[in-house]
Protein backbone atom coordinates (compact mmCIF):
# COMPACT_ATOMS: atom_id res chain seq x y z
CA UNK A 1 0.00 0.00 0.00
CA UNK A 2 1.08 3.36 -1.22
CA UNK A 3 2.46 5.38 1.99
CA UNK A 4 0.01 8.35 0.72
CA UNK A 5 -2.84 5.86 1.24
CA UNK A 6 -1.35 5.04 4.93
CA UNK A 7 -1.26 8.46 5.54
CA UNK A 8 -4.30 9.11 4.43
CA UNK A 9 -6.17 6.44 6.38
CA UNK A 10 -4.26 7.27 9.75
CA UNK A 11 -5.61 10.65 9.64
CA UNK A 12 -9.12 9.62 8.33
CA UNK A 13 -10.46 6.48 8.81
CA UNK A 14 -10.38 5.01 12.46
CA UNK A 15 -12.67 2.01 11.74
CA UNK A 16 -13.91 -0.53 9.08
CA UNK A 17 -17.57 0.16 9.60
CA UNK A 18 -16.62 4.20 8.95
CA UNK A 19 -14.59 3.29 6.07
CA UNK A 20 -17.86 1.14 4.71
CA UNK A 21 -19.93 4.48 5.16
CA UNK A 22 -17.69 6.18 3.09
CA UNK A 23 -17.47 3.87 0.55
CA UNK A 24 -21.12 3.22 0.61
CA UNK A 25 -21.38 7.42 0.13
CA UNK A 26 -19.04 7.06 -2.52
CA UNK A 27 -20.14 4.45 -4.85
CA UNK A 28 -23.99 4.79 -4.63
CA UNK A 29 -24.16 9.11 -4.77
CA UNK A 30 -27.10 10.80 -3.50
CA UNK A 31 -28.60 11.91 0.09
CA UNK A 32 -28.10 9.80 2.91
CA UNK A 33 -29.64 9.55 6.66
CA UNK A 34 -28.34 7.33 9.49
CA UNK A 35 -31.15 5.29 9.16
CA UNK A 36 -30.98 4.60 5.14
CA UNK A 37 -26.84 4.04 6.06
CA UNK A 38 -27.53 1.28 9.04
CA UNK A 39 -29.96 -0.11 7.41
CA UNK A 40 -27.48 -0.51 4.25
CA UNK A 41 -25.01 -1.53 6.28
CA UNK A 42 -26.73 -3.04 9.02
CA UNK A 43 -25.69 -0.77 11.75
CA UNK A 44 -27.03 0.80 14.35
CA UNK A 45 -28.81 4.20 14.05
CA UNK A 46 -26.35 5.42 16.60
CA UNK A 47 -23.61 4.17 15.13
CA UNK A 48 -24.11 5.05 11.38
CA UNK A 49 -25.05 8.68 12.90
CA UNK A 50 -21.17 8.86 14.88
CA UNK A 51 -19.52 7.64 11.35
CA UNK A 52 -21.34 10.09 9.11
CA UNK A 53 -20.51 12.84 11.64
CA UNK A 54 -17.21 11.60 11.83
CA UNK A 55 -16.90 11.63 7.88
CA UNK A 56 -18.41 15.31 7.82
CA UNK A 57 -16.12 16.52 10.13
CA UNK A 58 -12.91 15.40 8.41
CA UNK A 59 -14.81 17.24 5.22
CA UNK A 60 -14.93 13.83 3.58
CA UNK A 61 -18.82 14.31 3.41
CA UNK A 62 -20.97 17.38 2.51
CA UNK A 63 -24.41 17.50 5.12
CA UNK A 64 -27.48 18.81 4.54
CA UNK A 65 -28.97 20.55 7.26
CA UNK A 66 -32.12 21.20 6.90
CA UNK A 67 -32.45 17.45 5.92
CA UNK A 68 -30.23 15.91 8.21
CA UNK A 69 -28.94 13.99 5.74
CA UNK A 70 -25.44 13.36 4.03
CA UNK A 71 -23.75 12.96 0.82
CA UNK A 72 -20.02 12.12 -0.72
CA UNK A 73 -18.49 15.33 -1.32
CA UNK A 74 -14.54 15.53 -0.36
CA UNK A 75 -13.56 18.91 -0.44
CA UNK A 76 -9.99 18.95 -2.05
CA UNK A 77 -8.85 17.19 -5.00
CA UNK A 78 -6.55 15.47 -3.30
CA UNK A 79 -8.99 13.99 -0.84
CA UNK A 80 -11.43 12.57 -3.87
CA UNK A 81 -7.86 11.19 -4.82
CA UNK A 82 -7.08 9.51 -1.97
CA UNK A 83 -10.69 7.58 -1.49
CA UNK A 84 -10.27 6.67 -5.01
CA UNK A 85 -7.39 4.60 -4.28
CA UNK A 86 -8.90 3.83 -1.24
CA UNK A 87 -11.79 2.13 -2.63
CA UNK A 88 -9.50 0.14 -4.92
CA UNK A 89 -6.98 -1.24 -2.37
CA UNK A 90 -9.96 -1.98 -0.45
CA UNK A 91 -11.27 -4.01 -3.30
CA UNK A 92 -8.13 -5.59 -3.81
CA UNK A 93 -6.40 -6.17 -0.72
CA UNK A 94 -9.20 -5.89 1.80
CA UNK A 95 -6.47 -7.28 4.50
CA UNK A 96 -4.04 -4.77 3.83
CA UNK A 97 -6.50 -2.07 4.65
CA UNK A 98 -7.87 -3.04 7.61
CA UNK A 99 -4.96 -3.93 8.85
CA UNK A 100 -3.75 -0.68 8.88
CA UNK A 101 -6.83 0.62 10.02
CA UNK A 102 -6.43 -1.04 13.36
CA UNK A 103 -2.82 -0.44 13.86
CA UNK A 104 -3.76 3.28 13.92
CA UNK A 105 -4.17 4.35 17.60
CA UNK A 106 -7.29 5.45 17.68
CA UNK A 107 -9.32 7.61 19.97
CA UNK A 108 -11.38 4.66 21.18
CA UNK A 109 -8.40 2.63 21.85
CA UNK A 110 -6.76 5.55 23.83
CA UNK A 111 -10.56 6.12 25.76
CA UNK A 112 -10.44 2.54 27.01
CA UNK A 113 -6.34 2.45 27.97
CA UNK A 114 -7.69 5.24 30.03
CA UNK A 115 -10.84 3.85 31.58
CA UNK A 116 -8.38 0.81 33.13
CA UNK A 117 -5.93 2.75 34.17
CA UNK A 118 -5.31 2.18 37.96
CA UNK A 119 -4.83 5.85 40.56
CA UNK A 120 -3.83 6.07 43.95
CA UNK A 121 -6.83 8.08 45.22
Amino acid sequence: MPRSLSLFICENIHSVSQLEVLLLLRERGGEWSPRSVAEELRLTNDSAALRLHELHVRVLLRKAPAMHTYSYSPETVQQRSSVDELATCYAAMRHTVITAIFSVPGDSAWALARAFRFRRD
